[in-house]
Formats: structure tokens, C-alpha cells, sequence
């Protein structure tokens, strides 16, 4: 287990707000059996401290981004994914702005921060029976680069505006001349269904796209009071040469598939974490109630929450109500559609969730590839089972959820993959 942090959370990363229909928020992470506060994180990190521990690993420090490259090489974690924000949204405001946006990088199951100048870098990564746990990094080549698990940043991961349990936000502002968010102007939280045309706020936008957005530039009042953002477009971070220093960044970009990419993995990747967590804790409780009875119970109310957690999941990774790309002209940047593809598993068909496409939808074919990723697998089997029903009904069947559409080829595609590569499809 990796060391736990005194002080506060340097940043959050991330985390977007996702609902189960009519549940309360009720900390569902600090009762048993996941007692969050106590319990013994292990995940990616933990793996990866231990090896550093036993000297099996180095993580060196290199130029300006220190640890960095170092850090994502060893979680797998490409550099192409980099996405990068100005507005300052972190509790490292006095370090970021439009002439030092901060960096973000996304694998799978794990997420990377940095910025220019901080003492440590941040990572949030999955963990199967915590959810998400958050570490820091120590920047300094003199200490060594031992992983520290910091709790505290869950006064923002698991406050009330994330209904109270861990997660990650995506926050679209208006950011003043000095990144600072406009209180008044209102903000949007994004999730795969937000409307492109309020996305990005506060953050750097690369690459191909015709269509509104809020990114790349500050906010300006508009008749009636109304904000509008005086962007500009790129096709690469060389643009903004004269904001801030883009040779420091391991990438010349902060692509528009990559924020659409990571758009759908932080929103599918909480509802599977709230999901996993509020179901273990009711199955805890109904096996306490088992033993004081002395039998085993029917528990209608597990399984109507089961149930309603099983359709915001399938509704989730089914992409719904994702906003069409159409009239965008979108395309993402290939190094990173290429490695994005690779981290996901590929059929006997040639087949990927991980293929972008970004002409009318993020991928070609309509599924998000984190069915493929560990906080899936994680799921209780009751759950998971529950899930993959209402995919296979969807797909076979052609009965999707409000807001999604599915060519027979698309349907047929998805079955053999779904099939061949997900363990358990469909439930027997």
C-alpha cells in the first residue's frame, strides 16, 4: 500500500457527475464493506510502488516535466493523450493559467496530471474494491519517487457535488483574463451528453473541428449580459506560442479526440464506481440480515437497485444521447487515434471499441470500449450479469435506450465482438 499523505490534495484531476435515477447521495463509500478511509487500497499504483520500493524500477526525471514521461511509460498511459486546461478550476490556481495550462494524461484505468513548476504530480487511478484512489508523485530528483495516497483530495472527489462519493469532474467555464472561472456566468459539467457548444471551457482545443465550442480563449460579456468565449483555432499547440512556452509539453497537442475520448471514459468509468460501490454495500447488508434470520431473503429492494444501476450502466456505455458530430468536420489526431485503439482489445475481425471516428459519433462502431476496462470486470457478477443482459437485448433485439441509434451492421459487428472478446456474453 502505497504511503498516506498529511497535507491536502494537490489538484483535483477530475470527475464527472453521474446519477442513478432517484438514489440519494449517501457516502455509500465509507460504510461497510468499503470503509474507504480504512482500507487497503491495491490497484495499478500500489503494483507500481512496490516495485519502486524493491528497486525494481526507476522512475527518472527528465527536463521540465520531471517524472512525467518516466511515470506514464510505466502505467501504460500514452503521451498522445494529452489534453490540456487553463482555467483555474484546481486547488493549484496560483500555478495554472492560459501562460501554464496543466497537462492531462488517460489510460484505461488510470489518470495523470501535471503542472509546469509543482512539486508533485497527481494520479487517480481505479481500484476494485475502493473505486478511485488518489496519489501524488514527488517531483524533486533528490526524494525518492515513492507514491503517496492523499484521502483529502476527497473533499472534492466525494463532496456534494459529486453525490458524495469518489469521482471525477470535468468542469466547462468562462474563464476571465486570468483563467479565473466567471461565478456569474454559470458553468457545465460535462459528460458524453453535454451539447458541443458548451464544452471546453478553460481548456486548450487542437485539431479538427468546425463547430461552436468554448474553448481556446477567454470569456467577453455579450449583449443582454450574455458570455461568449473569443476563441481561436488550432490545429496544434504551436498556436499558442505567444500564450505559453508549448515546447515544455510532451506533446504539440491537445486534441479534440482526446477530450472526446476522455469525455465518455470519465463518465462511464464514475457510473461503473457508484455502481460498484452502492451494490456491494447493499449486498453487505443483506447478508447481515440473512444471518440474523437464519435464511436467505428475497431483498426486492437489492433488486430494484440492482436493476435501475443496470440500465444507467448499459444506457452509459451504449453512448446515449451523445451529441452528433456531423456538421463538425471532426477528426481526431492519428498518433493519438492510434494508440487509443491499442490499449483496447482488437477481435478476430479486426474489430475495436477503441476505433475513433469522429464523423457522426466518437467511435465507429457505438459502444464505449470501457465494457473492455478493469472497473467493468470489477462489478459484483450479480450487476455485471444484469449489464450484459440489457447490452445483448439491445444489440440482438435492436431495443436500445432513449437516444440511441444502431445500423443491423453496427448491431452485427457488435455482437461478434461483444462475443468473442467479453467474457460472459451474452449470460446463459
Amino acid at each position: 500500500m502505497a504511503r498516506r499523505s498529511a497535507v491536502r490534495c494537490l489538484s483535483p484531476i477530475l470527475f464527472v457527475a453521474a446519477t442513478f435515477g432517484e438514489l440519494p447521495a449517501q457516502g455509500w463509500h465509507q460504510q461497510a464493506p468499503i470503509r474507504y478511509g480504512t482500507a487497503t487500497d491495491a490497484n495499478l499504483v500500489t503494483r507500481l510502488d512496490a516495485r519502486l520500493a524493491a528497486g525494481e524500477l526507476e522512475l527518472p526525471a527528465q527536463g521540465r516535466s520531471g517524472r512525467l514521461q518516466a511515470l506514464l511509460q510505466a502505467l501504460g498511459v500514452p503521451v498522445s493523450s494529452q489534453t490540456l486546461v487553463f482555467s483555474k478550476t484546481s486547488l493549484q490556481r496560483h500555478r495554472i493559467s492560459l501562460r501554464n495550462p496543466r497537462a492531462l494524461y488517460f489510460g484505461p484505468d488510470v489518470y495523470v496530471g501535471w503542472v509546469p513548476g509543482a512539486a508533485a504530480l497527481e494520479v487517480a487511478v481505479g481500484d476494485p474494491q475502493l473505486g478511485l484512489v488518489f496519489y501524488t508523485l514527488p517531483q524533486d530528483p533528490a526524494v525518492a519517487p515513492r507514491f503517496v495516497r492523499d484521502d483529502s483530495c476527497l473533499s472534492c472527489h466525494a463532496s456534494p457535488r459529486t453525490d458524495d462519493e469518489p469521482g471525477l469532474l470535468l468542469r466547462s467555464v468562462f474563464p476571465d483574463a486570468d483563467s479565473d472561472p466567471i461565478s456569474s456566468a454559470g458553468e457545465a459539467q460535462v459528460t458524453t451528453a453535454t451539447p458541443m457548444a458548451e464544452r471546453w471551457g478553460g481548456w486548450i482545443v487542437t485539431g479538427a473541428f468546425a463547430g461552436e465550442h468554448r474553448g481556446n480563449g477567454i470569456a467577453e460579456r455579450g449583449e443582454a449580459g450574455t458570455w461568449h468565449v473569443r476563441g481561436r483555432a488550432a490545429a496544434a499547440l504551436p498556436a499558442f506560442a505567444d500564450a505559453f512556452d508549448v515546447t515544455g509539453y510532451l506533446a504539440p497537442t491537445s486534441d479534440i479526440g482526446a477530450l472526446l475520448a476522455l469525455e465518455q471514459q470519465a463518465t462511464v468509468h464514475n457510473v461503473l464506481v457508484r455502481a460498484s460501490i452502492q451494490v456491494r454495500v447493499a449486498l453487505a447488508r443483506d447478508a447481515q440480515v440473512d444471518a440474523a434470520i437464519g435464511a436467505v431473503g428475497a431483498h426486492e429492494s437489492t433488486g430494484r437497485l440492482l436493476d435501475a444501476l443496470a440500465r444507467e450502466i448499459a444506457k452509459a456505455l451504449l453512448l446515449a444521447d451523445e451529441p452528433e458530430l456531423t456538421a463538425h468536420r471532426a477528426a481526431p489526431d492519428a498518433e493519438f487515434a492510434a494508440a487509443f485503439v491499442r490499449q483496447w482489445p482488437i477481435d478476430p475481425h479486426g474489430a475495436s471499441l477503441g476505433q475513433l471516428d469522429l464523423r457522426e459519433r466518437t467511435f465507429t462502431l457505438p459502444l464505449s470500449p470501457m465494457v473492455h476496462a478493469p472497473a467493468f470486470a470489477a462489478l459484483p457478477d450479480a450487476l455485471r450479469e444484469r449489464v450484459i443482459e440489457r447490452l445483448h437485448v439491445a444489440i440482438s433485439r435492436g431495443r436500445m435506450p432513449g437516444g440511441v441509434r444502431m445500423t443491423v451492421p453496427q448491431r452485427t459487428s457488435l455482437r461478434l465482438h461483444l462475443e468473442a472478446m467479453l467474457p460472459g456474453y451474452p449470460v446463459r
